[in-house]
């Protein structure tokens, strides 16, 4: 089975730079991105964070992870634009992932999204079967099943500092509310694994979608 990528950033500007920050991503950065072969699309996000906890989220669809090996994905990066030196040069946020999905394997993301819930972690050498066979076998059917949710898909990166990555579609912001989503956070599965992973760093945030300035 071909399985897709995904390259996920989060970012953050400093706070004086950040309209022209978003104005160098919405112009400059997507644009050469997606027209790269074996980039699928490209979405943007945001979240109501403290300051340095990381604002933007982007993920771009990939083919294959093998994209971001080829020539034309590397000739970008050897020869960046004044303008991308300037504003990644800049950031107080820059974390990076490089993927391959894992589970479904071709599930493409849903255009229908308007949020994005984000879960990046990892387990112990000694619990990672478990909290593998746990993600798989309970944990993402249970959320998958939840009114609003609308695709979610899991993702690993060998590389990563953490290596797994969850990405869960939403119809909107409130559905990590809804009973059912709460109710798989609290099986007797879900909080072994919380016992079993709480040495290891967690992301878990909530973005929506983000809309480019006028």
């Amino acid at each position: 089975m071909n399985r897709f990528g995904l390259l996920l950033t989060i970012t953050e500007p400093p706070q004086d730079q950040e309209a022209e920050f978003n104005a160098w991503y919405d112009t400059e950065h997507i644009v050469e991105r997606v027209s790269i072969p074996g980039f699928l699309s490209a979405r943007r996000w945001v979240a109501d964070v403290k300051p340095g906890e990381g604002k933007y989220l982007a993920t771009y669809e990939l083919v294959s992870p093998a994209v971001l090996e080829s020539a034309a994905y590397r000739l970008r990066l050897a020869m960046p634009t004044a303008w991308t030196q300037r504003s990644l040069g800049s950031t107080v946020v820059f974390r990076r992932w490089a993927c391959e999905q894992i589970n479904p394997g071709e599930a493409l993301p849903s255009m229908m999204a308007h949020a994005q819930f984000v879960a990046i972690g990892d387990a112990p050498p000694e619990y990672e079967a478990e909290f593998n066979r746990w993600y798989d076998d309970e944990h993402l059917p249970l959320l998958s099943r939840v009114p609003g949710v609308l695709r979610a898909r899991r993702f690993f990166d060998p590389s990563g500092k953490p290596r797994y990555v969850a990405l869960y579609d939403l119809a909107d912001e409130s559905v990590p509310q809804h009973p059912d989503w709460q109710a798989a956070l609290r099986t007797d599965w879900s909080r072994k694994i919380g016992k079993l992973t709480r040495s290891c760093e967690w992301i878990l945030r909530l973005y929506r979608s983000y809309t480019p300035a006028a």
